[in-house]
């Protein structure tokens, strides 16, 4: 019942948000970061812990906070951005976002092996389904479903799928990317939630070790398909920036747990270089490092 409430909410949420002037959903946006930052003071902490250990030694208490508080104010713009992805079409979307390295990744895809995208949750993750639309080919992505809410979970899918994004669920993940590889598709891999014990590789993340998924390494290397980083940056109030770097080239010494580890953290280094320059665009909310680890 409150699962059903909760979807209810967000519907109608949606279709308002969708009336609005976009300059206008999007000071809604903000507003609502600035009433999480205050009012959320969990995730608030949480974002303030994961900055000291970031950036401790750099910055002072006042600039971490700063960056805290911007953060929260992004993320409530990109929950608007969110749901307004409903009425956006290509044109809008062309319009709203510059793109940069674009043709010299599409030339990757003449050697057939398809691409993944080195992706992080970082700037607006959710718009860059619509490079699907651009560039002709679709994006899919690796995601875990919402299982405790059905109907939340097909809205969401919609959404996605309006942006040109489709998702692989986890299970059996790495067969079906191959997969797709094989078929010339373009698939995004997030590096930069913390992974379980039982299956993580320890890389360095601003100095400190955290448990990584190995999945975009093993894919990598199984597959031969290049690691390609892209990041959408938050270019200012309503523009938006898509970059795309160039290719990571793996290290292949013959012993994967090793191969899996020194790539792991190459990719790692990658999306931290992008944080150092938009410390406000990560998700600081996330508990990227595992606590227990510095008590045992």
């Amino acid at each position: 019942m409150i699962g059903y409430f909760i979807y209810l909410i967000l519907k109608g949420f949606s279709f308002l948000i969708n009336l609005l002037p976009e300059s206008i959903a999007l000071w809604v946006g903000r507003q609502m970061g600035n009433a999480a930052y205050y009012l959320d003071w969990e995730h608030r902490n949480v974002a303030l812990q994961n900055l000291h250990i970031a950036f401790g030694r750099e910055k002072s208490e006042e600039e971490r906070r700063s960056i805290a508080k911007r953060n929260f104010q992004h993320m409530g713009m990109m929950v608007i951005e969110f749901f307004r992805i409903l009425g956006m079409d290509t044109e809008t979307y062309k319009r709203k976002v510059s793109v940069e390295g674009l043709e010299e990744a599409l030339k990757l895809l003449e050697k057939k092996k398809g691409g993944l995208l080195l992706i992080g949750h970082f700037g607006n993750w959710e718009l860059m389904g619509f490079m699907a639309k651009v560039i002709g080919n679709p994006v899919l992505a690796v995601a875990k479903p919402i299982k405790r809410n059905e109907r939340l979970y097909r809205f969401i899918t919609e959404i996605r799928d309006k942006a040109g994004l489709h998702l692989i669920s986890p299970e059996n993940a790495t067969r079906k990317v191959i997969r797709a590889l094989s078929e010339n598709r373009l698939v995004g891999i997030m590096i930069d939630q913390r992974a379980k014990r039982r299956s993580a590789v320890w890389v360095e993340f601003f100095g400190k070790k955290a448990p990584t998924t190995p999945g975009l390494a093993v894919m990598a290397i199984r597959s031969g398909a290049p690691v390609v980083p892209v990041f959408m940056i938050r270019d200012g109030f309503q523009k938006h920036r898509l970059l795309v770097k160039d290719p990571i080239e793996l290290v292949l010494t013959g012993d994967m747990n090793k191969d899996v580890e020194i790539n792991m953290q190459r990719f790692t280094r990658v999306l931290e270089s992008m944080i150092l320059q938009y410390p406000d665009q990560w998700v600081w909310i996330h508990r990227r490092w595992e606590r227990k680890r510095d008590s045992e």
